[in-house]
Parts: structure tokens; sequence; C-alpha cells
């Protein structure tokens, strides 16, 4: 089961930055920009929301690059975007993003061309572009780092469901929705259960 943990972005998050651990605030430090800082502090702590609620109360979180719990007891990804920090945690290794649907111009520099056509052929490119970036950085994430160049990265949405979308990124999984104007990816290596949580700040902050 993929389990997706999300909440929105903490305005006031530098009051809760000494719930933190010491790595965490270092960590946190070394970003300049107040949204920045007020994502990763919001992320932090929906991380540990979300680990209570799998029950994993004593655990370490590695940055190797990739985020990951000390001796793979669970797999974990996190991802940010203006108004949203979202966190999933599976049994297997698993890469997420979370994106505002909005305008950009850097489609032929991402895009496959296959890719390029059905976003030329799109009533709504905004949306079909996001749905190709968050699943391309979702597999970024996955395997920790950029493996190839984007346009090396191919999509193929196989099958929709209303707002949910599915599809294979080269061998594995990608499974897609929509939420308050934003798209949310998932990668993983096979068919998953999805479970999605959205965490108050009360249940963020218990």
């Amino acid at each position: 089961m993929i389990n997706i943990y999300i909440t929105e972005t903490l305005h006031n998050a530098e009051t809760y930055f000494n719930r933190l651990d010491e790595a965490s605030q270092e960590r946190i430090k070394t970003f300049k920009l107040p949204l920045q800082q007020a994502q990763r502090i919001t992320g932090d702590l929906l991380l540990k929301a979300a680990l209570r609620k799998e029950g994993y109360f004593d655990y370490k979180v590695i940055y190797t690059p990739k985020l990951m719990l000390e001796n793979n007891v669970a797999y974990i990804s996190k991802s940010h975007s203006h108004n949203y920090v979202m966190v999933v945690i599976t049994n297997e290794l698993v890469g997420c993003d979370i994106e505002l649907v909005k305008e950009v111009k850097i489609q032929k520099k991402v895009l496959a061309l296959n890719e390029l056509e059905v976003f030329n052929e799109s009533e709504n490119k905004d949306l079909t572009f996001m749905r190709y970036w968050t699943a391309k950085e979702a597999y970024i994430k996955y395997y920790g780092g950029l493996v190839k160049p984007y346009q090396n990265i191919v999509f193929n949405i196989a099958h929709q469901e209303s707002s949910i979308w599915y599809g294979t990124i080269d061998d594995l999984y990608c499974y897609q929705t929509g939420f308050n104007g934003y798209v949310i990816s998932t990668v993983t290596k096979s068919v998953k259960q999805i479970n999605f949580n959205y965490l108050t700040i009360n249940e963020l902050l218990y």
C-alpha cells in the first residue's frame, strides 16, 4: 500500500522550528528564503506525524541524498510546492512529486517527442505538462538523482479514471491525481493500493 500524506505549508512555520532535531534544524538553515524554510519545516513535521500514524515512533531519517529510514524499515519520499507539502510512505522504493498547475515554457527541454505531441494536442496544456513533469520528478526521486536526461525519461499515460491517472515510466509504475489545482505523482516498482490522507495542523503538531 502507498500511504500519501499531505498538508498545507505552515505560514508561521518558524514557530515550530525547535520541535525538530538538531540535524533537521541545521539542514533547514541552509535555505535562505522564508517560503523554502517554511516548506522544509512543514515537511519534517508532516513526516514525523505520518510516521507516528504508521507506527514508527523510534526512527532515524537519512539523507543519502535519497530520503530513507535507517535500516530500510520503510521507504519514504517528500515533496513540496507553494502551499502544500506531501510525504509518501510504503514498503518498497518510492518517489513522489507535487506541483502547482501553472504555465511554464520548458516543454521542449523536458518532454520526449511523443510526449510533446500529446502536449501540443492537449486542450489543457498546463495540466498535461505537469502530469509529465511530476512523473519525471518522482522518477528522479525514486532513484535519488537524475540518472538520465529528462527527455529520455518517458512517461506513458496508460489509463484514466476521473481525476486519477495511471501509467508507466520506464519499467516503473506511476499513479497520479489532482488536488486543489495541484498534480501529485508517485512512482514505485509495482502497482500498489493508494491511501490518501490529509492532515490538519492539529494532527501535524500532536
